[in-house]
């Protein structure tokens, strides 16, 4: 018998890692019981049923019921990220719920999935009635702002994974080249593919960079070794923070003329947000207005009608 919202959403509890906490070793065992997300910024994990109590890892915020109903829907539409409204947290929340459906017993994913389905539709109702605007928020948009690309530029990502992708079309009008540590398949709108041996061609390629890979000084160190002394005109290393110091900091050979980490991102897009405040604040409202619609209505149906025209 299909239970209803409500009941669902009564069983529902979320443990919160912000501000980029490392969750514990301990927290890896919630991969068999519950949708685990992990970015840059935040580790989060959900599920249904009998909560972790005092037995859950340390350091996470433990919330539950409608709260934490609201605070996935938040998460997934970006109202939480250090760029409000940006998009590639919902891909990453989407890529987490399919990882979830192959790990967790059919039983456990089978009571999830309507309740997923709703937070899915959800956050589409929210960007779609909401977030349009906020969509020039994206990580690609800032980071062309702040690279500033000549109409010559050739400019290379290094990695190909949701953050690339989101990035690539903002990119469309410059030759882009694609370099990975690992194979994978070809990505559509990229002019030149570099195979894992071909680093070194693609730093001689590229007038600009653009890293999407995590911070790892190994990785980094390889990086500012093998640009050397090239007249690179911009890079951004989207995995670096400023107290990590710039990329090519060892590299006294570096002609590099501008270099940004995540912290310039976060505050180019802090100094855009003076416009879109109202339309975030309307979000955030329509967030909660939503969910208790969703309680009232009781059924857990992917879309409730209506929804799109929702107005908090």
């Amino acid at each position: 018998m299909q239970q209803t919202f409500s009941r669902l959403v009564a069983d529902l509890w979320c443990l919160h890692w912000p501000g980029g906490q490392q969750a514990p070793a301990p927290a890896a065992g919630l991969h068999r019981s519950a949708v685990c997300l992990s970015t840059c910024l935040r580790q989060l994990a959900f599920g249904l049923g009998a909560d972790p109590g005092q037995t859950h890892p340390p350091g996470g915020e433990l919330t539950t019921g409608p709260a934490a109903y609201r605070l996935l829907l938040e998460v997934a539409c970006g109202l939480r990220s250090a760029v409000p409204g940006e998009t590639n947290v919902f891909g990453q929340f989407r890529r987490a719920t399919d990882q979830a459906a192959t790990l967790l017993e059919p039983a456990v994913w089978q009571r999830l999935k309507p309740l997923i389905e709703a937070l899915q539709a959800d956050t589409r109702t929210l960007r779609a009635g909401y977030l349009q605007g906020v969509a020039g928020q994206s990580y690609g948009s800032l980071v062309r702002a702040l690279l500033a690309p000549r109409r010559d530029a050739r400019v290379l990502f290094v990695g190909t994974g949701e953050l690339t992708r989101s990035m690539l079309p903002l990119f469309r009008t410059f030759a882009v080249g694609v370099w990975n540590h690992r194979h994978g398949s070809p990505l559509a709108d990229v002019c030149r593919w570099f195979a894992t041996d071909e680093a070194a061609d693609a730093g001689d390629w590229a007038t600009d960079i653009v890293l999407t890979t995590p911070r790892d000084p190994d990785h980094d160190q390889a990086w500012s070794a093998r640009l050397g002394s090239r007249a690179l005109r911009g890079l951004v290393h989207l995995g670096r923070r400023r107290s990590d110091g710039p990329l090519l900091s060892r590299n006294p050979q570096s002609q590099l003329t501008a270099s940004f980490d995540l912290d310039d991102v976060f505050a180019l897009a802090s100094a855009r947000d003076q416009y879109r405040g109202s339309q975030l604040t309307a979000a955030a409202l329509a967030c909660t207005a939503l969910v208790d619609r969703r309680l009232e209505d009781g059924c857990p149906r992917a879309a409730l009608p209506g929804l799109a025209r929702l107005r908090a």
